[in-house]
């Protein structure tokens, strides 16, 4: 497969959070003109062919310069929080997302960028256990209601940049990546906003105790690890399609409890587990499909849990304690 990146100017919007930093650090295999935007956390990558620019990408005049001359978009940036808010507060993660990818879909047609990429969110997906979603039913039946707001915010956002690529003169070529549960370095382990992966390596490194859990822990999930999810971006980025859709997953789901005892292993501490049924909690179960991924770019990935927890426990030891 030619590799489309070669000495292109390459913009990654979010690119000092967990998925942009990694990303821009892949991508300074192909290119030298890289720039990448940062707002609250600064950039983590530092390499002379990468440009920062530190912008609130949901002001308008931000663009002019941003923009000018790239020929490539990624999308990373998006305004997250973690369960609690998802759970208490969903409509914080609405309305600045929708503000903010409408400045970019617009600006970037307004510049001439002939193709970006957007890392959407499995959120799209329907309220049904026990399916393999696959990229065709993410319209099909609303979000789960916890998901609502955000899952239908995605959904706006996705044909919204569809929109520009197919039924307006001249639009851009995308690339839309649903991805699974992602986790590795450079990951927020922050203690108000962390997602499962991160919230509970920060507590088994610390030996918490009492050691709580959300729920039974039988919650099922499907975790990819940060090197191959970074992997198949790029090679869904060579891909030449006006407009497609891919699920990135690792194919497999994992309860919440396997997550914990594999922690448990590696750091050789067995603590006991409280479970707190009072807490709200997600559906049960969900599983992605990379089936579509797997045909199209030969997408396999490599890292296995133990591997992928050992490396970011080793990571976050490292750079965050």
């Amino acid at each position: 497969m030619q590799n489309i990146l070669k000495n292109k100017n390459i913009l990654v919007l979010g690119g000092s959070g967990f998925i942009g930093s990694n990303l821009i650090n892949a991508l300074t295999e192909f290119s030298s003109n890289l720039k990448g935007t940062y707002l609250n956390n600064k950039p983590r990558i530092i390499n002379p062919d990468i440009e920062w620019i530190k912008a609130d990408l949901t002001n308008p005049n931000v663009y002019k310069n941003l923009i000018n001359n790239i020929d490539y978009v990624f999308i990373s940036a998006a305004y997250t929080r973690g369960a609690s808010v998802m759970v208490n507060s969903p409509m914080d993660l609405v309305t600045q997302n929708i503000v903010m990818n409408s400045y970019i879909f617009d600006q970037c047609y307004k510049h001439n960028v002939e193709k970006l990429l957007f890392i959407s969110s499995s959120v799209v997906y329907p309220e049904k256990e026990n399916i393999s979603m696959v990229e065709t039913q993410s319209m099909t039946g609303n979000p789960p209601n916890i998901y609502f707001p955000v899952g239908w915010m995605k959904r706006y956002s996705e044909l919204l940049s569809k929109t520009y690529s197919e039924n307006i003169k001249d639009g851009f070529k995308t690339v839309i990546i649903r991805p699974s549960n992602i986790y590795g370095p450079y990951d927020n382990f922050d203690p108000e906003e962390s997602h499962v992966i991160p919230s509970l390596i920060r507590r088994v490194v610390n030996k918490e105790k009492p050691f709580e859990i959300w729920g039974d822990g039988k919650d099922q999930r499907d975790f990819i690890y940060i090197d191959d999810f970074i992997d198949g971006v790029i090679n869904s980025f060579n891909t030449n399609f006006k407009y497609t859709e891919l699920n990135l997953s690792a194919n497999k789901n994992f309860s919440i409890n396997d997550v914990l005892n594999t922690l448990f292993k590696i750091e050789d501490y067995y603590p006991k587990v409280k479970y707190d049924l009072s807490k709200p909690q997600t559906i049960k179960s969900r599983h992605i499909s990379n089936e579509k991924a797997s045909k199209l770019i030969a997408f396999n990935p490599k890292i296995n849990l133990l591997n992928g927890l050992t490396k970011t426990i080793e990571w976050y030891k490292q750079n965050e304690l």
